[in-house]
């Protein structure tokens, strides 16, 4: 039964807690206690308390990711509120529903007295990168508010939204009754996130079905969409029905079994000749779900051929025409419209044509050929470990104990997706739409707690690692069962590997210090151990795992090492730079490359003349199969 009056605090967190959200990601704050302590008080409902503001952040967005249920973070106001931005924005580029909550001051601000750090309308900064934006205005107010930011994050194109709550709100008193009763808080269940059903219309599915009848090299493009709609089995049915290769997007992996005769293999540019060979050689690709960032190129020329007939599926109408300008747009969620797509390019019996088998026969010699050459590359004799071989090893435990892994790191996710094994849906995070470096650790976390029954490995450059090293006090806290490994090269290898190439190692900012990071998870109390031989991970994993607790393995390995995949990333994101470069000294680079071996030159040599190039002979032959 509702008490006659309760406070602003607990009415607050009796409208989370009956919403279905069962977790709050927040810091320890006194000015935020009214809310956090009465929101533990229903049933199964909990606050994780984070090191800071960002990484709650991060940790409430890899909760809704693994988990498919909402979750909330919950800061103060002013910096505390801001510092939610980089995680928010990760949230709204892979278009994850976040519920971003944070206190602000009460009344309006007062324009007539210029910027007013304590008064300013923080939920402006917010409008950019949400979906709904709103200031609760009264305790009465609250509830409709919340309604409506929850719909609005959960529509056809689900995305964070944002709420400011004025700080002194939650010591004002209210009638419960105005509110949910505490019953209903204790006893609903937690909020799953559903996909949007919207079926395409049918004048726009025969229109692509048309297309894809007469397609001479087709290819199917998945997306983050097939795992936002649940589309997986439906993909499947779509290639295997007709013998389509499939090509998916970073956001993708785990949409289509990579290990599958008509799958290309990994992820974008980490399938390396066969990816680029593909799209400059498809003359249709369906796209689903995929919105065509720099991690694919766009979509666009010098990368992808200028002559594909674009058929792209899709739930939000504002993606069309972004970047590809498609050929016959599918307005619909995936699994939807896949279904729909399907059925009517088999109409009256059509099995596709027999004249596909050669080109999957092309694109499946490619994939065996680039495998075989990469385990080559990362299984020789090298005087420090290969970054290859330090994937491979992880791979090798992440199939076998089927764990839930998260990637960080520039590099590190590139050679994480050229050697990975195929994986499962939603068992590989990153954050794919801003590629943002630093937030693996509190990733992590929020991966672990969706799936408390599951390990979760971190892959993180070292770099990358120390963006939120603090919260490895919050692993131990919550005794989190999470595997980090680093892979320490001590540099900031992405970038430097752009300097050895195009600026004769000028090397600016792009060098760091031989840190020895199981030293400073052992001081957070994690078991850690330093492997200077990358093919001992595997036995320092075993030690690991009998420790009981979350661990850290800090990898040695060689920065000069480079992905091959770096140049085809590197033509789209670093291509502003090529313009300002100086012709000798882009000379002198290419002189001081031999100094990077015979292996490593044989092996980009094959790259470029394989992918961009595409002098691929050998993969010519082997028939129609």
């Amino acid at each position: 039964m509702n008490s006659a009056v309760i406070s602003g605090g607990e009415f607050i967190s009796r409208c989370l807690a009956a919403q279905g959200i069962r977790f709050v990601f927040s810091v320890d704050s006194e000015r935020l206690s009214p809310i956090l302590d009465s929101f533990e008080d229903y049933g199964a409902s909990r606050v994780i308390k984070a090191r800071n503001e960002s990484a709650a952040t991060v940790m409430a967005d890899g909760y809704i990711r693994r988990g498919r249920r909402l979750a909330a973070v919950l800061t103060d106001d002013n910096g505390s509120a801001l510092s939610q931005i980089s995680g928010v924005t990760n949230a709204w580029a892979d278009k994850i529903p976040l519920l971003s909550l944070s206190l602000c001051a009460d009344g309006e601000p007062d324009y007539g007295k210029g910027f007013d750090r304590y008064g300013f309308d923080q939920g402006e900064v917010f409008q950019a990168v949400t979906q709904y934006r709103r200031k609760v205005t009264s305790l009465e107010d609250f509830p409709g508010a919340l309604a409506d930011a929850i719909n609005y994050s959960l529509s056809d194109k689900m995305g964070p939204v944002h709420l400011d709550i004025p700080f002194g709100l939650l010591g004002q008193k209210v009638e419960a009754s105005l509110g949910p009763s505490e019953e209903e808080a204790r006893t609903v269940e937690e909020r799953r996130v559903e996909p949007v059903r919207m079926a395409a219309d049918e004048e726009a599915i025969e229109r692509a079905a048309a297309i894809v009848r007469g397609a001479e090299r087709p290819l199917i493009f998945a997306g983050g969409g097939v795992h936002a709609s649940d589309a997986q089995e439906e993909l499947r049915e779509l290639a295997k029905r007709f013998g389509i290769p499939v090509a998916t997007s970073m956001a993708g992996i785990g949409s289509f079994p990579a290990d599958h005769e008509l799958s290309l293999g990994p992820p974008s540019y980490a399938a390396g000749e066969t990816f680029h060979v593909a799209i400059k050689e498809a003359d249709v690709v369906i796209a689903v779900g995929a919105s065509f960032s720099g991690l694919e190129g766009f979509g666009l020329p010098p990368l992808w051929s200028d002559a594909i007939k674009f058929i792209q599926i899709d739930i939000a109408p504002l993606q069309f025409g972004l970047n590809v300008k498609p050929d016959a747009p599918v307005l619909g969620d995936a699994r939807t419209a896949l279904r729909q797509l399907t059925d009517a390019v088999g109409s009256s019996g059509y099995e596709g044509k027999a004249e596909w088998g050669e080109w999957r026969s092309h694109l499946a010699k490619l994939k065996r050929d680039r495998a075989s050459r990469l385990v080559k590359l990362a299984m020789r004799r090298w005087h420090k470990g290969h970054q290859g071989r330090f994937a491979l090893e992880l791979g090798g435990l992440v199939k076998r104990d089927d764990l839930l892994m998260v990637i960080d790191g520039g590099n590190t996710p590139l050679y994480a997706a050229m050697y990975a094994p195929a994986v499962g849906t939603r068992q590989v995070f990153f954050p794919y739409g801003m590629a943002a470096l630093g937030g693996g650790i509190p990733y992590a976390i929020g991966v672990q707690l969706a799936s408390p029954d599951k390990h979760v490995m971190l892959a993180t450059g070292d770099g990358s690692f120390m963006y939120n090293v603090q919260e490895l006090e919050t692993i131990k806290r919550l005794d989190l069962p999470i595997l980090i490994a680093v892979n320490n090269d001590s540099a900031w290898n992405m970038i430097k590997a752009m300097q050895d190439m195009l600026y004769a190692r000028n090397f600016v900012g792009t060098c760091l210090p031989d840190v020895d990071y199981a030293k400073i998870a052992a001081g957070f109390g994690l078991h850690s151990e330093r492997v200077t031989d990358v093919a001992e991970i595997a036995q320092a994993y075993e030690r690991a795992v009998a420790s009981g607790g979350p661990a850290l393995i800090d990898a040695i390995t060689d920065s000069s090492n480079v992905p091959d995949s770096l140049l085809s990333f590197s033509l789209v994101e670093f291509e502003g730079t090529f313009g300002g470069l100086d012709p000798m000294k882009f000379a002198r680079s290419l002189w001081m490359m031999r100094d990077a071996g015979i292996h490593r030159m044989m092996h980009m040599s094959t790259y470029i003349r394989k992918a961009f190039l595409r002098v691929n002979p050998l993969a010519r032959l082997g028939g129609t199969r």
